[in-house]
């Protein structure tokens, strides 16, 4: 059962999407990656690409970001994200973006967006990971004090390095993968804080 970890709207169920094309964002890997984020959330702009149930997205906003950015090209997947949010009472904060992550990330740039904190989150195996974090650090979409993390697959190689973005930690829960990438002028997080 997928539910909001921590916030206003702890313990608020989400629904998932049927079938397995869109994997849903594991409670143990989301809790660590607000763990971390945890001094940048509070009022920041959230930028959530490969959505999928709009859990990313939800979480940051329960926990007190300012604004949320949801990027999601499956039409099932944006139809369970407008239910989650709108569940949540969510609406009025966020922005759902229904394209290709690749061509809406340089929209949201030709607008001049910046975020607090990115997720990235790709289905596994289809190289989408790198080629995101290409964008993202071409792009300057990550603001200078910001966060970018990448969920994957243990066997994926991402890379470790994009233009001014480098990846400062790697956190493993199973199989799967949070890599912490920052600008390279930011200092890494001392350890990885507990999951909740």
């Amino acid at each position: 059962m997928l539910r909001v970890i921590a916030g206003s709207e702890k313990g608020r169920r989400l629904k998932s999407v049927a079938g397995e094309r869109t994997r849903p964002a594991l409670a143990q890997v989301r809790a660590a990656a607000f763990n971390i984020a945890q001094s940048l959330v509070p009022r920041s702009r959230f930028l959530d690409l490969f959505a999928g149930t709009g859990a990313y997205a939800i979480e940051a906003l329960s926990r007190g970001a300012s604004t949320a950015t949801l990027v999601e090209i499956s039409v099932e997947a944006i139809a369970v994200i407008k239910h989650n949010l709108r569940t949540c009472g969510f609406e009025g904060r966020s922005t759902l973006v229904h394209a290709d992550v690749l061509k809406a990330v340089e929209r949201l740039a030709g607008q001049g967006e910046q975020y607090d904190i990115i997720m990235v989150a790709p289905p596994y195996f289809r190289g989408l990971g790198p080629r995101t974090m290409e964008r993202i650090a071409a792009l300057g979409l990550l603001e200078p004090n910001g966060m970018c993390f990448v969920q994957h697959h243990e066997k994926e190689d991402i890379g470790s390095e994009f233009g001014d973005l480098a990846m400062l930690k790697r956190y493993s829960y199973g199989s799967n993968l949070l890599s912490l990438f920052r600008r390279k002028d930011q200092a890494p997080p001392p350890v990885a804080p507990p999951v909740e």
